[in-house]
């Protein structure tokens, strides 16, 4: 029995001892269960990088979708779009750009904006692109631009300083609008209002000469005709001749006027049909003498025809006849009793000039200067009180101009006048 209760003693002691040592081992516990928790933290802030990871990849995949729209939206814009620094260097150009100055990208980029702006334009450019780095708004300029070929655009400039980028350098963006075909027309539209202008003018001055200098003639001839035939037989055979010349004087002129008007009309309606040919420049002027000698002989006047007989001209015949007539009818006009007309040629290298000259009066020379004018047509009588319309000289001009040459008159008061026209040679 006492070695049964010793043994006993000893389990018990074991035991106690078993529990002594047992007790410290809470605090253990509390540590693993911290470290639990860190672990299901770390696990949760790693969820949460993990989420954040995605979030900055998906952001970063939609700004580099939104960056390649940009580039693309920038390099494809039919516009054609530069950034330049705050020095005018070309910093960015799209691809409209580029064809537009006919200069790769590559050399475009690095040089300044102002070698491709003509010398002339280039101040106001300075002045645009200094307005744009003092201002937040957009500004715009017209302005001309010149590729390398030296090709000349017309544009639009619209430019604007970029505030939202992450450079440190100011640049600013400036957007090409091209105006040239817009300009090429609104200058065909002033042309044509011009000419329209023009043709009104024209058109009036046409219509007032029907009112009144075809007018004024027939109310002569109506009424002098009106005398014939009532006092006929009381007239003597003198009186008769005086009519009968005053007459054909009356007749002479309204012929020549109306054969201005109706070359006029038809010039004007692009009816004339221009027919070149070659023409013996002396034959012509011989018969338009013949046909003008009998107003020439009524004021003693000498018609004197000097073209060199092989003179040889490549003309309308038509036109050149018309010119030559209404020159010679002119200095006839404006020559006083006794004096002379003289026709002549000069055998230039590519043309040959011909000249009507006369003793007549002789013109002033700012009134000269606008006889050739059909917007400033003046009538003057001449020296034995002959009337005109005033449209023999500016159809003379474009007769002239018709056949390719050019009509210029030298005068000087009381020395007579000049007129020179030119004309083409035949072609061999």
């Amino acid at each position: 029995m006492k070695r049964t209760t010793k043994g006993s003693g000893k389990t018990i002691d074991k035991k106690v001892k078993k529990t002594i040592k047992a007790g410290p081992e809470k605090p253990a516990d509390t540590k693993i269960e911290d470290v639990q928790k860190m672990v299901e933290l770390l696990q949760i802030h790693q969820i949460e990088l993990e989420h954040q990871n995605q979030e900055l990849r998906i952001a970063q995949e939609e700004l580099e979708v939104s960056r390649n729209k940009y580039v693309n939206l920038f390099d494809f814009s039919p516009i054609p779009y530069f950034t330049l620094d705050k020095e005018g260097i070309i910093r960015e150009v799209n691809l409209s750009a580029s064809k537009m100055f006919g200069v790769e990208r590559g050399k475009l980029i690095g040089k300044r904006f102002t070698t491709y702006i003509p010398p002339g334009e280039r101040d106001a450019f300075t002045s645009f692109f200094d307005t744009v780095f003092k201002s937040p708004e957009k500004h715009s300029l017209e302005l001309k631009v010149m590729n390398k070929d030296k090709r000349v655009f017309h544009v639009l400039l619209e430019g604007v300083e970029l505030n939202d980028t992450l450079q440190e350098d100011r640049n600013c963006q400036v957007a090409l609008i091209d105006l040239t075909e817009y300009k090429r027309v609104e200058d065909v539209l002033k042309a044509y209002s011009e000419e329209l202008k023009v043709l009104n003018a024209t058109k009036d001055k046409f219509f007032s000469i029907i009112a009144h200098d075809l007018r004024s003639p027939f109310q002569s001839l109506l009424s002098t005709t009106e005398m014939l035939a009532a006092r006929i037989e009381d007239l003597s055979q003198e009186d008769i001749m005086l009519v009968s010349k005053g007459l054909n004087d009356n007749l002479t002129n309204l012929h020549g006027l109306l054969e201005n008007l109706l070359h006029w009309s038809l010039m004007q309606r692009n009816m004339l049909e221009y027919k070149p040919v070659t023409l013996n420049l002396h034959d012509v002027v011989d018969k338009v003498i013949e046909i003008s000698n009998q107003s020439a002989v009524k004021k003693n006047i000498t018609l004197s025809n000097n073209v060199d007989a092989g003179v040889s001209v490549y003309a309308d015949a038509d036109m050149l006849r018309s010119v030559v007539q209404n020159l010679i009818v002119n200095a006839i006009k404006f020559t006083r009793p006794e004096g002379r007309i003289t026709v002549s040629s000069a055998d230039k290298k590519s043309y040959v000039e011909v000249s009507v000259r006369d003793t007549g009066i002789g013109i002033e020379s700012e009134r000269a200067s606008k006889l050739f004018n059909m917007n400033t047509i003046s009538t003057t009588n001449g020296t034995g009180g002959e009337k005109g319309t005033g449209l023999g000289l500016p159809l003379c001009r474009e007769f002239v101009e018709r056949n390719n040459g050019n009509i210029w008159v030298e005068s000087e008061p009381g020395k007579g006048s000049k007129f020179t026209f030119t004309l083409g040679k035949p072609v061999s």
